[in-house]
């Protein structure tokens, strides 16, 4: 990622005259997603490029012979999923010094709060892009969601024997005013409480999995990937979480940025939906 060069020309904003003492901050996209599938940390902090996941098969069990007493032992062949460490993100900005000394905000403080928030966005990115290689679709891409849609990816979890608990809808902005038209979803007389309306919040539960409303769904040209997951259908492995550094100075300028290292992957293509639309 390129330097960002802050001269008392590009940030005059922040010099003297009459200003908010207040900076004017956009408003954050929720990140939503890295709290929601599995989490491989403790396993990447220990070293090395790739964690190993083991898949365990499920066993299947028989008839006990009744006149033997015997059974024929299972031997399944395992297979693994590899987590590769392989995501080394950072952002960095210079400020000359005539900058620092002037500006009558805490500007340092400013630009590290957002290089934190760009760090965790760019891991939240990285995992709604695997919403695209799930294989298990349902929608059309550049047509709205229909309830039909919505159950269809309820029943492929419920037919992968996917937990009913630690479900997730992932869905664009523009999903959630879909779903705002579908009476059963938002009527009183159909869901018998209006406190859904109220916050903000419809649907805040949707067949039984939580709705999570983000700008961060993957997204090609007009075409929108969104997704249901059970939370063992991605793994996030943080080896370096976000570190905000000064660098040594070289010249009348300060340098300073962040970084982090981690890795994600598809765990189980099974427990995972994409909602195209």
């Amino acid at each position: 990622m390129a330097d960002v060069l802050a001269t008392a020309t590009t940030h005059d904003k922040f010099i003297g005259e009459v200003w908010s003492k207040e900076a004017l901050i956009a408003r954050e996209a929720n990140l939503v997603i890295a709290n929601l599938v599995s989490r491989f940390d403790q396993d990447a902090v220990k070293g090395g490029d790739t964690i190993h996941v083991p898949n365990v098969t499920n066993l299947t069990g028989g008839n006990i012979s009744t006149s033997t007493g015997l059974l024929d032992a299972e031997s399944p062949t395992e297979t693994e999923v590899n987590i590769t460490i392989d995501k080394w993100k950072g952002v960095n900005m210079k400020v000359l010094d005539i900058v620092l000394a002037q500006s009558m905000y805490p500007f340092r403080k400013l630009y590290t709060d957002r290089m934190g928030y760009i760090l965790a966005k760019l891991v939240d990115d990285d995992l709604a892009i695997l919403a695209a290689s799930l294989s298990q679709t349902v929608g059309t891409f550049n047509t709205d969601l229909t309830d039909a849609n919505f159950r269809r990816a309820i029943q492929y979890l419920d037919d992968a024997n996917a937990p009913f608990t630690d479900r997730s809808w992932v869905l664009k902005p523009a999903v959630k005013n879909t779903i705002l038209g579908i009476d059963k979803f938002v009527r009183y007389d159909a869901i018998a409480s209006a406190k859904g309306i109220t916050s903000g919040r419809v649907p805040g539960e949707l067949y039984g999995a939580m709705t999570h409303i983000s700008t961060n769904t993957y997204k090609t040209g007009t075409s929108t990937s969104n997704m249901l997951i059970h939370k063992d259908c991605l793994a996030l492995a943080m080896q370096k979480g976000v570190k905000i550094e000064q660098f040594a100075r070289v010249g009348w300028l300060d340098h300073f940025g962040g970084s982090e290292l981690y890795g994600v992957k598809e765990m189980r293509d099974d427990q995972g939906c994409e909602l195209r639309s």
